[in-house]
Parts: C-alpha cells; structure tokens; sequence
C-alpha cells in the first residue's frame, strides 16, 4: 500500500496528465469518425480503459529503464540509451499484448474474432504499437525530465556543499589570522606597559569569544560585525590612540544587512597594520554606506621599512564574496589611499 501512495505521490501530475490526455484522444477519434451530431457515440468507459493502458505503458518502460541501468555496462550517449529503452519496450509491449489477447480469445472463444485473419493481426499489432509509441515516448520524456531534475539537485547539492566546506576553510585561516596579530600587540604592551596590556587583555578575549561563536557561520548581521569591528578599533587605541581614528556613518549603521563575518575588522586591521599613523599624520578610516554596498576608505603612510605582507586575509575575504554573492568586490589602491566597495547581502531599504 505504501509503494502504491508513493508511486501515485511522486508522479501525481504526470498521471492527471495522462488522464487528460485519454479523453482528448478519445474524443478526437470519436469526432474523426462521426458525420454528424445524430450519428455521434461516446462511450464514457472508453477513456478509462485508454488510461489504464496508459498508465501500464509508463510502468513497463519505468520497469524496462531500471531493469537495463542497473543491470547494462554499455558506455553509450544518453540519446542511444533512451532508443534503447524505447526499442525494448515497443517489441515487448508489442509480445505481451498478443500473449495476453490470445489467452483471453482462447478463455472466451473469440479466437477467430481476433486472430483469424493476417489483416486483424497486422491492425492489432499496429494499433498497438502506435499506443506505445504515444504513451512510451510521453514515458521516456518524463522519466529524462525526472532523471535531469535528479542530477541537477545532486550537482546543486554538491555545490552548496562544496562552496559551504571552502568558506569554513577560509574561515578557520582568518581566526588564526585575528589571533596572531593581537597577540603580537599584547606582547609588545606587556613589555611597554603592563597596565594596558591587562587592559587589552581583558578586552581581547571578549572580542575573541565573538571570534568563535561566529566562525562557524557563513554570514551574520552588519549591525553584530560594525560593533565587533569598532570593539577591535578599541582594542587597538590602546596601543594607537590618536594615531588612528574610525569613522562609520549613521547610515551605515541603519542599514539592515548580512555580511561574511571578520570582513570589516579585517578591513579596518589591514588599514592599521599597513600604514604608519602618528599624532600628526593619522590614518583615517571611513565606513559609508554606497549603493547595494558599503565602502570602507582610509588614507595611506606607507611605512618605509616594513616588508609587504601576502594579503591572505584579504584574498580570503574575497574568496568568501565570490562564493557567497554574485556581487565582486571592487578595489582601488593607489599612493594616497586604499578604497574598498564591498556588497551586503539581503540589503534591504534603510530604516
């Protein structure tokens, strides 16, 4: 009972298709061979056999399909596979339903009737292969459609699982990342100042707890990163106070968006880390808010020693985007400042 529930579940709309079909071609044939209104007959049970016999058509080709699949090694084109499911199935169908009408001539004595002459046989037969024809090709394409679906789902799921696995990948190199570069400053601090280095201490290991309940997740609120971000711009004014200054506009903050996470803090980190700001000369970091997006900008001192770092945060973060949105990541590096346009995903109208 449930293999019945699940065959008529799983091909529910290709049987009330079927169903219509009967009685179209049923009554088509029965305004084919009638002159008039007067002389016009229809016999309600007609379609009904007809889609009986349809639905016994869709069963043996199904049955043929996955006795040959399972069974066959041939390494053929689809096309060449589908012909010969459809051969197999129309010689077969052809062989069944003169062994099934024999017995039955044989059963009730009709014999004669149906098999007395060449003419009735080749009509039966011909007749016969024209219902398969119709109902093993409607079959065959249904069952590729079903097929095709199937494969597609498997590569769609694939994918998602593929994309899912290289994000977390990425996302486990950018929490080593954080946590390296923080403790270089601490160690710095607990030599210059051990007061502030409990400080950022302190402070560190909260933004750090927000590291690793996050880095699991493939994006988080814009609100949650901005305020995860400015609590790391805090961290570093212990060190840099009024050497670097972090600007981010109401609006940006009104936004209603989801991003990757640590894409900003890497962004406004990669800004203090690669620039020498002083009292004098600070670095300025501006978030605003641009069309479909957000833009972060700051001015640039270059250091005149410092070796150039390899930008795997930055690489990693871009990866990030391309497999998460559609949407690139647009930058604009030159002498005086270093401007970024990342997309928000699910961006919504400000409040």
């Amino acid at each position: 009972m449930k293999i019945k529930t699940n065959f008529l579940r799983e091909n529910k709309e290709f049987l009330i298709f079927l169903f219509f079909f009967s009685w179209l071609f049923i009554l088509k044939n029965q305004f084919g061979i009638s002159n008039s209104w007067e002389n016009f007959t229809f016999h309600t049970d007609a379609p009904f056999w007809f889609f009986l016999q349809a639905i016994f058509i869709f069963l043996w080709v199904s049955f043929i399909k996955k006795r040959i699949a399972n069974n066959s090694t041939l390494q053929v084109s689809l096309l060449k596979k589908y012909l010969l499911f459809f051969s197999i199935g129309l010689f077969s169908y052809i062989v069944l339903r003169n062994i099934f009408g024999l017995l039955i001539s044989l059963l009730f004595d009709t014999y004669s009737r149906n098999f007395g002459s060449l003419y009735l046989l080749i009509y039966k037969n011909i007749g016969s292969a024209i219902d398969f024809m119709i109902f093993g090709s409607f079959s065959l394409v249904y069952l590729y459609f079903k097929e095709n679906r199937k494969f597609q789902k498997q590569v769609n799921d694939y994918e998602i699982s593929r994309v899912k696995s290289e994000v977390i990948q990425l996302r486990t190199q950018l929490n080593p990342h954080f946590l390296f570069n923080n403790l270089n400053v601490l160690d710095y601090l607990i030599e210059e100042d051990k007061n502030k280095a409990s400080v950022f201490l302190n402070h560190f290991s909260e933004l750090y707890r927000y590291s690793l309940v996050n880095s699991d997740k493939e994006i988080v609120l814009l609100q949650d990163e901005l305020a995860f971000s400015e609590g790391y711009f805090e961290l570093m004014k212990v060190k840099y106070d009024g050497y670097y200054f972090l600007k981010i506009d109401e609006e940006v903050k009104a936004l209603k968006a989801e991003l990757p996470p640590f894409c900003i803090q890497v962004l406004v980190e990669n800004a203090i880390t690669h620039n020498r700001g002083t009292s004098k000369k600070p670095i300025y970091i501006n978030i605003k808010a641009i069309e479909n997006g957000i833009k972060i900008i700051n001015n640039k001192i270059a250091f005149k020693n410092k070796p150039k770092g390899n930008g795997v945060a930055l690489k990693n973060m871009i990866k990030q985007f391309k497999l998460l949105t559609k949407e690139p990541i647009l930058i604009q590096d030159n002498t005086e400042c270093f401007e970024i346009k990342i997309p928000l995903i699910n961006l919504n109208n400000y409040d």
